[in-house]
């Protein structure tokens, strides 16, 4: 038997070490992997902004303060006027009686929808809150003659039906309660921060599992950022954090506890993403309630959001803005059940899949992907063919996903310039987003010298380069009054 020596176990001590270093700093990668995991295969959840302002609609003393004005948005309305805390509260807090609000419904019609999330703001700019708290009577148990549990009902249901549960919370802006600068609230700074942990602690204790904490307008104080982000490690060590907890301005390297990348409001990305990100969509131009907002998206607008977000590696997280009697608006349900019906149809080439192979997307759509199989999102038809081209390989089988029989398609490939050539009916099938799969037989390989350019919502609200119009898309543009006031 060899003798061991103190300086070969010296040796070996040192090797276990590292090893179990090595296992744990694998172990709390793949942790920290995991709890991102479910929320990046959602794709698609629901945004709600509901509270005081829904009462008002957007009007204050017979003026339309809405987005569709010019305004910054129905749900701003305390701050665009402005209102003083105090009469906002007297006037909106006594009217707040949402006695239509039926949870189980707004989660089914989020369900139906194919809608794998939900967040709604618990909080908004306003500072009412949603929720039972202890830290303010500013509330919806005590302020309003509604008297019930908006988040613990919500949250119950979505556990009920399987839908995850999260909730906007404005951590940062507040124009009851926190006194900034000239700004007078109804606390100190100090005493407001206190507030926020509080609030926090309930949201994060008191409602099941959190799964999302959608922060927003964070400050550029960073250490009071990450205080704020490290109480829901804490309490939720997987619950998935919204960027927005620190100011843009922050880089991106200092957001230590952002999971995810929120772009800016109502705007796709313009090109595939690299990291985790989230686009937030309004169905109209007011996030909240709004009397006289008209400018609907069409559920093929919709579609086609979900399926370029996709194909850019984003979520849709796709807003309502229930009435005051606590409705979802018939245009809204009539949106929700119709993107619905689609997806459960072609829900594969949304849910779980990634990027396009290729960084760029074609004139008549593009592409998400899942393992061997191409996912084409056609959007405008060419009867002629869809081509594409950057892949090597022909497929071994294309076909409708729509089609339960798999019927085959005629499909050619051009192996010196690597462009793949489906032929296609006269007639698109699906006038929203006719999805066709192109199945490979191996792992599927990108042609390195390929190159492309982006046709689709390379702005805010051109939804095409090149195509001028589609009857069933496009009801994006902004109104002359928003024009005007920007």
């Amino acid at each position: 038997m060899q003798k061991i020596t103190m300086k070969s176990f010296y040796h070996l001590l040192i090797a276990v070490t590292l090893l179990m270093i090595s296992s744990f700093s694998a172990n709390a990668e793949q942790e920290e992997e995991d709890h991102v995991k479910w929320w990046r295969e959602a794709r698609y959840g629901m945004f709600i902004h509901w509270g005081l302002y829904s009462v008002a609609g957007g009007e204050w003393e017979g003026k339309d303060y809405g987005k569709e004005q010019g305004g910054a948005s129905a749900e701003w309305l305390m701050n665009s006027v402005p209102i003083p805390g105090a009469k906002y509260r007297k006037k909106l807090a006594p009217k707040f009686n949402p006695t239509d609000f039926d949870a189980e419904e707004w989660v089914s019609i989020a369900k139906d929808s194919g809608m794998k999330y939900m967040v709604i703001t618990s909080k908004h700019h306003d500072g009412f809150s949603l929720f039972d708290t202890e830290y303010s009577d500013y509330e919806v148990m005590d302020a309003t003659p509604f008297k019930r549990d908006i988040i613990k009902e919500l949250s119950e249901e979505c556990a009920k039906q399987g839908i995850k549960f999260g909730v906007y919370y404005s951590q940062f802006k507040d124009w009851y309660h926190r006194s900034r600068g000239k700004t007078k609230g109804t606390m100190t700074n100090k005493e407001y921060l206190a507030f926020v942990e509080g609030q926090l602690d309930e949201l994060l204790s008191n409602y099941g599992e959190m799964t999302v904490l959608w922060f927003d307008v964070g400050g550029s104080n960073v250490v009071e950022a990450d205080s704020q982000g490290a109480r829901v490690r804490e309490l939720q060590p997987d619950c998935v954090i919204c960027s927005r907890l620190y100011s843009r301005q922050v880089p991106v390297d200092k957001q230590i506890y952002a999971d995810f990348n929120s772009l800016p409001d109502r705007m796709l990305p313009s090109q595939r993403m690299q990291e985790d990100s989230e686009t937030c969509m309004t169905m109209r131009h007011n996030w909240g309630y709004d009397k006289n907002d008209d400018a609907w998206k069409s559920s093929k607008d919709i579609v086609e959001f979900l399926a370029l977000c996709a194909s850019r590696g984003v979520n849709l997280l796709l807003n309502v803005g229930p009435d005051p009697q606590g409705n979802i608006l018939p245009e809204e349900k009539k949106r929700l059940k119709e993107v619905g019906e689609w997806m459960r149809v072609n829900g594969d080439s949304i849910y779980g899949t990634t990027s396009s192979p290729v960084d760029y997307d074609f004139w008549w759509g593009s592409i998400t992907q899942k393992e061997n199989k191409l996912f084409l999102h056609v959007l405008e038809w060419k009867p002629e063919g869809i081509e594409f081209n950057g892949i090597i390989g022909e497929p071994e089988k294309v076909y409708f996903l729509a089609d339960e029989k798999k019927e085959a398609l005629s499909v050619s490939y051009d192996s010196e310039d690597k462009v793949t050539k489906i032929q296609v009916p006269k007639d698109m099938p699906d006038y929203r987003d006719t999805v066709i799969v192109a199945e490979y037989s191996s792992d599927i390989e990108v042609d390195s010298e390929t190159k492309g350019e982006y046709y689709w919502y390379t702005t805010r609200s051109k939804r095409h380069t090149k195509v001028k119009s589609n009857k069933h898309a496009g009801n994006t543009k902004n109104l002359h009054a928003v024009k005007e006031a920007r």
